[in-house]
């Protein structure tokens, strides 16, 4: 048999991804059957996880014991870290600095802030909020970490429903918002288990009592996106704009690239963010998590002296409406999901998203 060295030379790169990611669909999906019978130049590019999905799994099994002895994050702790780091992420938008609002974040959301200073010349974007619903699980070690629910107005006006999710790796570590994507306009969360004291219930990334286990919800997700309604992904993830539509949009933009003379390939990834998951009370999980999307322009050899338009999402990057050559442009999303209970027969359902170019490369 090839090494796989051998076939990333013979085959590509991009074509490695697919069968590993096809790979993992079959044994997902050969799972899911058995149950049902009887988961630029000014910013920094964002970490990709390795081929082995094991690489997302950064929350820990939560421990009986915390719910005898008492939750480590209260919800009047959990309260006051919402307030405070909203605040301090309006004050810092408000003065331009954006060293001080990336201090607030990290994982994914960091990214994502960078990009709305850089990209509006530090004059990013400003939001009010409303009041929060906490979904605080009860957890014994670290990493800590909580969900909310909030209402986000924007200067016209505009509501959207936010999903954020707030850490603390370690004790010396501050709470930082780690996660921040919006539901889908008229979409409402799962009602998420809780105790007789209001708190909810966290799984482990590996949890197995699920459709889609926590850690397999990324790769099963990028899958969708490049495969589409034909793919293996397909009865495990619902169709929508967010998966199945990627890869209608895609194969409608390749041969319009093609007759232009130029080169378009999208190739979705999970990432080495943390996953968050919790109990809803139908049995399945809310679970939020992220993924990158490279988007891939080249010009053919002598084809429009070479010259790669730029969109305009991300000229702010390039400084220019055309790049020599080749044009990369890799995007942070990151996305909330409804999955049902191991054996069901729905498919798992993306409620939310959020997303922004991250990290923009010519040559």
């Amino acid at each position: 048999m090839a090494s796989m060295g051998v076939l990333r030379a013979l085959i590509g790169e991009a074509s490695v991804k697919r069968i590993m990611r096809v790979a993992l669909a079959l044994s997902v999906f050969a799972g899911a059957m058995s149950a049902c019978s009887s988961g630029g130049p000014r910013i920094q590019q964002s970490p990709v996880a390795a081929t082995s999905p094991a690489t997302t799994a950064s929350m820990p099994s939560p421990s009986p014991s915390a719910t005898a002895e008492g939750p480590a994050v209260t919800q009047a702790e959990a309260a006051r870290v919402v307030h405070t780091i909203l605040q301090a992420d309006d004050t810092a938008r408000a003065s331009g600095a954006e060293f001080y609002a990336l201090g607030e974040t990290r994982d994914a959301q960091a990214l994502i802030t960078a990009t709305a200073f850089q990209s509006t010349d530090l004059t990013p974007p400003r939001y009010t909020w409303g009041r929060p619903t906490l979904l605080v699980p009860r957890l014994d070690r670290f990493p800590y970490w909580f969900a909310a629910v909030v209402e986000r107005h924007d200067a016209s006006g505009k509501s959207r429903t936010a999903v954020l999710a707030f850490m603390k790796q370690y004790e010396s570590s501050r709470w930082q918002l780690s996660f921040a994507s919006l539901l889908y306009p008229g979409t409402k969360p799962p009602a998420v288990s809780l105790d007789l004291q209001g708190y909810a219930t966290p799984l482990a990334t590996r949890d197995d009592t699920i459709a889609i286990s926590p850690h397999l919800m990324a790769p099963l997700h990028a899958t969708i996106a490049e495969e589409g309604p034909g793919g293996f992904a397909a009865d495990l993830i619902a169709a929508g704009p967010q998966t199945t539509g990627y890869f209608t949009e895609v194969k409608k933009v390749q041969p319009e690239f093609k007759w232009r003379g130029f080169l378009y390939d999208s190739l979705f990834a999970a990432t080495a963010f943390p996953i968050y998951a919790l109990r809803t009370t139908g049995g399945g999980a809310l679970i939020l998590y992220s993924l990158t999307r490279t988007t891939l322009r080249q010009a053919k050899a002598k084809v429009a002296e070479g010259l790669v338009p730029v969109p305009k999402d991300v000229r702010w990057a390039v400084d220019s409406p055309v790049v020599r050559l080749k044009l990369r442009v890799i995007e942070t999303q990151q996305y909330v999901s409804d999955v049902a209970r191991k054996g069901a027969a729905e498919p798992a359902k993306i409620i939310g998203f959020d997303g922004a170019p991250t990290g923009v490369s010519s040559e």
